[in-house]
């Protein structure tokens, strides 16, 4: 992953491969190419797994997730991102790496701690 991805402030959770999913004649099957997922502090990207990766080919808001769940897709390691304008992403995980890759997504999702006690300064 270039680092013109990233924004100012921005860093990476974690990298994973994944593949959409789809249903049909009873069993889940992998549809389109294999997608380079990088999971940041600020957002999801989505990358066609190629060499080069200058734009993501889908970027994701923490404000768009409504919900994030590990799943088995057919005896393969599964991901589903449920959005809040109702649309699913059903993606098959490469590696059995789902559970980390909803584990970041959700870490992506939790707004900072903020300290509970704040510094004093001393007065100069």
């Amino acid at each position: 992953m270039g680092k013109s991805s990233l924004e100012q402030g921005e860093y990476a959770l974690g990298s994973y491969k994944v593949r959409y999913a789809d249903w049909s004649n009873g069993e889940w099957f992998g549809v389109g190419p294999w997608l380079k997922v990088i999971v940041t502090n600020r957002r999801l990207l989505l990358f066609v797994d190629a060499g080069t990766q200058r734009d993501a080919a889908r970027r994701i808001e923490p404000e768009q997730i409504k919900q994030v769940w590990n799943l088995c897709l057919g005896r393969r390691d599964g991901v589903m991102v449920k959005l809040k304008d109702g649309c699913r992403l059903y993606m098959l995980v490469d590696w059995s790496q789902g559970n980390k890759l909803v584990k970041d997504i959700n870490e992506m999702l939790t707004p900072p701690l903020k300290p509970r006690i704040a510094p004093r300064l001393q007065p100069s």
